[in-house]
């Protein structure tokens, strides 16, 4: 998603005062996008296209609770990611909710949260190297024979099909298909809900294990 005035950043944190106010500004200045702190996640509009989650001084049931309820709520446009997380946590584990795109440790200096908070505002992914080994190993299996059930995608779908499959971002496929990164996202949504999938990672598997042609879907 390209950046746009209509942007806005959440942070849902149950810290209050100088630090966080200044935190907040940092971001809206670095970023170009609006962010505000909330404490309570049903207080942060539905229309913001990243959430922050506060991981410092949250239990792990209540962390699990607010990745749940945004899963739930978020529209498709709308991602997640993890600020101060621990390493080699419990925290980690949240990044196997769709729903969030992103994780920032304790130590994450300023100019590497501002460098990630763009991609997660441009539609990509940050997560750290050895987590996404982790997640391709947890996730890697030899491609299935099993027939998958038949899937009524446009042309527009395939082709971003087969983008992901490719291994394009976001803004990739929003350059070759000459369309926004916010159409290229409603269209994603779409794909995951008619194929079964909740990532791009998914996808990219269903693609592989097809028995024939993309084209003939």
């Amino acid at each position: 998603m390209a950046k746009t005035a209509s942007q806005h950043i959440a942070l849902c944190t149950p810290n209050s005062g100088m630090q966080t106010s200044l935190l907040a500004r940092l971001i809206s200045d670095e970023t170009g996008a609006p962010c505000e702190a909330y404490k309570n996640l049903n207080e942060i509009p539905e229309d913001i296209s990243l959430l922050l989650i506060d991981c410092s001084n949250q239990s792990m049931d209540v962390l699990r609770d607010l990745a749940k309820q945004f899963q739930e709520t978020a529209d498709s446009q709308s991602t997640g990611a993890l600020l101060n997380a621990e390493y080699e946590s419990e925290h980690e584990n949240l990044l196997d909710w769709p729903c969030i795109s992103g994780l920032f440790y304790v130590d994450t200096d300023e100019e590497q949260l501002i460098r990630g908070l763009k991609c997660l505002l441009a539609g990509d992914y940050w997560v750290p190297r050895r987590l996404l080994h982790h997640f391709m190993d947890k996730n890697r299996r030899p491609p299935s024979t099993v027939n998958r059930p038949r899937a009524r995608l446009t042309k527009r779908e395939k082709q971003i099909l087969r983008l992901i499959f490719e291994g394009a971002t976001n803004f990739d496929i929003s350059a070759t298909l000459k369309v926004s990164e916010h159409t290229v996202k409603s269209h994603l949504y779409n794909v995951y809900k008619k194929i079964g999938v909740r990532n791009r990672v998914e996808a990219g598997n269903w693609v592989r294990d097809l028995d024939e042609d993309l084209d003939k879907l």
